[in-house]
């Protein structure tokens, strides 16, 4: 069952607040005294949080015979303020968004381990919605992500995100790089003598490392734009040497 208490907590009223407001529900118009026995509070507390929800509109008052009565108003009213204060978000979000890309951008580091840490990576990718994916690429990932990577390419190409790969040649590659249209890819295949242990993913501004060996399942997110431009530069270099 919901606790009224919590929700009004969560509304953003403080612990006495709750109280007050309840107590002024329970009794209907009443003096400030009448309000703070309800609630079990003293008089003077009571008067300043009434004071307090008063100025929020969500307690009003009538003076008679020159004492001040007060009375919560209508419950429903909470709604139509949250809805007030949201209407008013609205108008303001697109210039509170244009603060937030106005701030330079800090290069992080994240580092996730086991598999789960790899489709966190994977996950973040395609949350992402890059235009195009740079993969330098070690078959080994559909071994490590048996399941899930061939499951992470349906969900590439139903964001319509392209991708091209450098990767080392395999019979199963070989297989798969038949798919390349239909999957929005393009693979170009390394040298043998050019070995790669990891898989790379160049995507926005961010470039993700995983290693999967059995032992040591580790996946790395550096975001940073010198860093990445650079591995970018990198791998149109290797693209057009391997045609």
């Amino acid at each position: 069952m919901i606790n009224k208490e919590q929700v009004l907590r969560e509304y953003g009223l403080s612990d006495n607040e709750v109280k007050v407001y309840l107590a002024s529900l329970k009794i209907g118009n009443a003096k400030a005294n009448e309000i703070a026995k309800k609630a079990g509070m003293l008089r003077t507390t009571t008067y300043e949080i009434l004071q307090t929800l008063s100025e929020r509109g969500l307690v009003s008052h009538v003076i008679k015979s020159g004492v001040r009565y007060y009375e919560a108003t209508d419950p429903h009213k909470l709604i139509r303020m949250l809805e007030e204060r949201k209407d008013n978000l609205k108008l303001v979000l697109p210039e509170l968004e244009a603060l937030r890309k106005s701030v330079k951008e800090k290069p992080s580091f994240q580092m996730y381990e086991g598999k789960s840490g790899l489709k966190t990576i994977l996950d973040d990718i395609i949350k992402s919605n890059p235009n195009e994916i740079l993969q330098l690429n070690s078959a080994k990932i559909f071994e490590t992500l048996h399941y899930y990577f061939p499951r992470w390419i349906k969900r590439r190409v139903s964001h319509k995100i392209s991708t091209r790969i450098l990767q080392e040649r395999t019979k199963f590659i070989v297989k798969y790089k038949k798919k390349d249209k239909s999957e929005l890819r393009e693979i170009r295949f390394l040298p043998e003598d050019f070995k790669i242990n990891t898989a790379n993913f160049i995507y926005k501004n961010k470039i993700a490392f995983l290693t999967m060996k059995e032992e040591e399942i580790i996946g790395i997110v550096i975001q940073n734009k010198e860093m990445v431009d650079t591995q970018r530069s990198v791998f149109e270099r290797l693209w057009v040497s391997f045609r």
